[in-house]
């Protein structure tokens, strides 16, 4: 069987992902956050210390070139074994790439991936997104490959410390993972009441409802997250995220991510470039191939690794 894919990848997934802060190159960093991921990897390859080196596999990561990512996060942990940053990510790099390998190759992969994570959080008890990811390996992971939800309850009791909107955020997994849909239900409602992004959690409770195929309820909870002060430019890429995944309000979904790409707020866990690939798709479903063949295009010039923009120009031109 396929080794299950993380929360963090989703775009595809791909990946609401929360992207933990380091001493990172401030130029490179930036170009990570632009989406820029053809000029980080030439920057990034002529360098060779440690920070470089995740940086790199953070951009290979992104256009999921998952040998690159891998080779590159390796390299890092090897010359910096204490440091918790280049563990998650190393960790996500084996959890993708073992999602796309074949069952034997897999399940090594996720053994190396779980082991990732627990020396992050090892490293730094008090990283969050470590803490979130490793939960989410114990939910999704079976007992064999060292998952249990036991396992993720405690890191959710742990996590009361650091963040308890997210507690509630790891206890609504393993509610789902237990078919307690009811139970998973409230306990992202509490995420949203103790949220200081409110936003964020709406958007998980709308993807909740996707997956269910509750498409109304989603839309909703789209509109809720929208409707918040304050929320993150990166708010309006998952809002348009959530719509396109659910096929629901396509003109909202290209809003939304046009509203992103125009925002000056772009992130790293939120690249431009699937920003326009998602917007050249919803272009394609709204009957406007020109429009999408730009979208692609533009993705492509930031991100050329980026194969399924690539099969899309393809197939539109």
């Amino acid at each position: 069987m396929k080794f299950f894919c993380l929360k963090f990848v989703l775009i595809i997934g791909l990946l609401g992902v929360f992207v933990t802060a380091s001493s990172a190159d401030p130029a490179a960093t930036q170009l990570l956050s632009l989406g820029r991921m053809n000029d980080a990897v030439t920057v990034l390859s002529r360098r060779s210390d440690a920070e470089s080196l995740n940086q790199l596999s953070r951009a290979y990561f992104a256009m999921e070139q998952w040998d690159d990512a891998v080779r590159s996060g390796e390299r890092a942990v090897s010359l910096d074994p204490n440091n918790a940053t280049y563990h998650l990510w190393l960790g996500r790099e084996y959890g993708r790439k073992a999602a796309d390998a074949n069952p034997l190759t897999a399940a090594g992969l996720a053994r190396k991936a779980k082991n990732e994570f627990e020396r992050a959080v090892q490293l730094d008890p008090a990283n969050v997104p470590a803490r979130l990811d490793l939960a989410q390996y114990y939910t999704e992971a079976p007992a064999i490959m060292g998952g249990g939800l036991d396992k993720a309850r405690d890191q959710a009791a742990q996590m009361q410390k650091y963040d308890p909107a997210k507690s509630h955020l790891i206890l609504a997994r393993v509610a789902v993972k237990e078919k307690q849909y009811g139970e998973a239900e409230a306990q992202f409602r509490a995420a949203i009441l103790g949220a200081k992004n409110p936003a964020d959690m709406w958007l998980q409770l709308a993807a909740f409802y996707r997956q269910r195929g509750r498409l109304d309820d989603m839309q909703n909870a789209v509109q809720s997250a929208m409707a918040q002060p304050g929320k993150p430019a990166e708010s309006y890429f998952d809002a348009g995220k959530e719509l396109y995944l659910g096929s629901r309000n396509l003109s909202a979904a290209r809003q939304y991510l046009q509203q992103y790409l125009s925002s000056g707020g772009l992130v790293e866990s939120a690249p431009a470039f699937r920003a326009h690939y998602m917007i050249g798709q919803l272009n394609e479903k709204m009957g406007n191939n020109g429009a999408a063949v730009t979208e692609y295009e533009a993705s492509i010039a930031m991100a050329s690794g980026f194969v399924p923009a690539r099969k899309a120009l393809s197939r539109v031109q």
